[in-house]
């Protein structure tokens, strides 16, 4: 294999990884909004002393109208299938945390990008370089 065939394969490879790392912050500010509304809605709810009317989402894009009874207490999924009931004060402290560690995560995944975004800009130039001295060797 030739140095640019070998050039070529690394940014291929590179490319692959900087769509991937897109893929991955596309999908942790996702997350992250689904975060974002949940502390809202804690904090509307922790702010509330009467019963709240509420839209529950079913599924399927159907929702269904229901009245929250109990607004300072909740079940939260702590992991592995894990259900625990919280109350509201610490369910907002779990849901911030959950939010910081996606957001340390998609930083650290933006990070990761510049990184591959540089070496595979480094290497398109070595390869014009290296292109050049092969259209050199022609003449």
């Amino acid at each position: 294999m030739s140095e640019i065939e070998e050039k070529f394969a690394v940014l291929q490879q590179l490319q692959r990884e900087f769509e991937a790392l897109q893929r991955r912050i596309v999908e942790l500010e996702l997350l992250a909004n689904e975060y974002r509304k949940a502390v809202s809605s804690l904090e509307f709810l922790k702010s509330s002393e009467n019963v709240v009317n509420a839209l529950v989402n079913l599924g399927g894009g159907v929702f269904g109208y229901a009245e929250i009874k109990e607004s300072k207490k909740f079940l939260v999924d702590v992991g592995a299938g894990i259900v625990i009931e919280k109350s509201v004060e610490d369910t907002l402290g779990f849901i911030k945390r959950k939010l910081e560690e996606v957001e340390k995560a998609s930083a650290e995944a933006a990070s990761a990008l510049r990184k591959v975004a540089v070496e595979a800009s480094r290497i398109q130039q070595e390869l014009a370089e290296l292109s050049k001295k092969e259209r050199g060797k022609e003449k």
